[in-house]
């Protein structure tokens, strides 16, 4: 695999995040990230899933059939 040098992309200095902003990311696949679904408030239980997405909300809690439905995530151990 060929390195990637930041001078060929030709990046202005305010387009490169600096060593204190790259530690403050969080989240993607892989961040220990747990999220909950719920198509019907009030469940005591949803569905495990990796992100609250439009896409994801929309494959398990349709949007015409569950306007009221809910995701929250919580932080894992790891990132």
């Amino acid at each position: 695999m060929k390195k990637l040098s930041l001078e060929m992309l030709r990046l202005s200095t305010n387009e490169i995040l600096e060593r204190s902003q790259m530690k403050k990311i969080t989240g993607g696949i892989g961040s220990g990230s747990n999220c909950e679904i719920r198509c019907t408030p009030g469940l005591p239980r949803g569905t495990s899933v990796n992100d609250c997405s439009f896409n994801t909300m929309n494959f398990y809690c349709p949007q015409d059939e569950y306007p009221n439905a809910s995701c929250t995530c919580s932080s894992g151990g790891m990132g």
